[in-house]
């Protein structure tokens, strides 16, 4: 039946376009939702008398996508032949129809020699005919999957949780990789609850994979919960599923004062940090020395003080450390760099602390 339809197609397009003739071929024409299918496309010229160019693609859908995975072309004088191969997965169940654009450019050995005398700077036009060609649709019957499928393909998903013991937001790291054949888009597999609180960046993917990375804090014990994908794999007709499975995590407090963001566990008056007297004391003694102390005295003096928060900035030795100690400045100028460092200590990324201090110097 299949064998038909594809000999239908070809032999009306030689009725209908007696210059060209074009084939189309897939692997399979009852897929089931997101199954991939592979479609084979040739185009050759049978009108040897002209110039022919060709231009071809499906056509965009929300029934289905396609990705070109192969490109062949045999361009002899006046014998043109495309070769295209695509991958298509089909979105929805049911009876769907692949479309496409195809555009036939017609022109004369004269002006193609025309358009290729001009040099870099007197770039001529190539004249040209362009021509659409109407071509039947390729229609597919898609068998439906099961509602709760999150996967169609052959996947094997792993991970890495770097510890189970911690201290009050200090964030656990999760890394996740689901790699195979089949239907891929982004998704996320954990998030945020009112025990914890999910940092995540975008999941990286790639024709075969996806790979996702968390940091995961709270101020108390949690349990990360179970995760299960369920998959299908077509080829096979078996359903599966993926699991990561769930985990205790115990989290040691710490005292607040050497927490970076104490919103969620206020200080006693025991704990709090006085050193902002200090530094109000200095600014107050600074405003006041403008006054009556000589102009050169003053600037040298100053110039110590801010040499000496330099000092400290040049001296931190952690992401953490100099997080706090920008923080503990108030200055706008810092925002920059209190930004990035917040990304290291709480998401996990990867800057390093020279680079951040470099840009503080800026």
């Amino acid at each position: 039946m299949v064998i038909r339809f594809l000999i239908f197609i070809t032999i009306f397009s030689i009725v209908k376009a007696k210059d060209i003739s074009y084939s189309f071929s897939i692997d399979n024409q009852t897929p089931y939702k997101k199954e991939a299918i592979i479609l084979d496309v040739n185009i050759s010229q049978l009108d040897h008398s002209q110039v022919m160019f060709f231009k071809f693609s499906p056509k965009e859908s929300n029934d289905y996508i396609f990705t070109q995975i192969d490109f062949k072309e045999d361009d002899k004088y006046h014998n043109l032949k495309h070769e295209y191969k695509y991958r298509i997965y089909p979105l929805k169940d049911g009876n769907i129809s692949i479309e496409f654009n195809m555009i036939k450019l017609v022109t004369t050995d004269n002006s193609v020699a025309y358009a290729i005398s001009g040099d870099r700077d007197n770039i001529k036009s190539l004249v040209k005919k362009d021509i659409k060609v109407n071509l039947a649709p390729l229609r597919l019957s898609v068998k439906p999957i099961h509602q709760n499928t999150d996967l169609v393909g052959d996947f094997k998903l792993s991970y890495t949780l770097d510890k189970t013991t911690t201290k009050s937001y200090d964030p656990v790291y999760l890394h996740v990789k689901l790699k195979g054949k089949g239907y891929l888009e982004p998704f996320e597999i954990m998030h945020s609850s009112k025990k914890y609180h999910v940092f995540a960046q975008n999941p990286k993917v790639t024709s075969n994979s996806i790979v996702w990375n968390y940091a995961i804090s709270s101020k108390d014990n949690f349990v990360l919960p179970k995760v299960v994908l369920n998959g299908f794999n077509p080829k096979t007709k078996q359903s599966y599923k993926l699991i990561i499975p769930a985990h205790k995590i115990e989290v040691k407090s710490v005292n607040s004062s050497t927490l970076v963001d104490k919103d969620d566990n206020p200080l006693s008056s025991q704990d709090i940090d006085w050193s902002w007297i200090g530094w109000l004391f200095s600014y107050i003694i600074v405003f006041l020395s403008g006054f009556f102390m000589p102009h050169n005295i003053f600037k040298r003096w100053f110039n110590k003080k801010v040499s000496s928060f330099d000092d400290k900035i040049a001296l931190a030795k952690s992401h953490k450390e100099l997080l706090t100690l920008l923080l503990s400045s108030n200055s706008s100028k810092y925002r920059e760099a209190i930004r990035l460092l917040e990304r290291v200590v709480y998401n996990g990324e990867s800057i390093s602390l020279s680079q951040i201090k470099k840009r503080i110097r800026r």
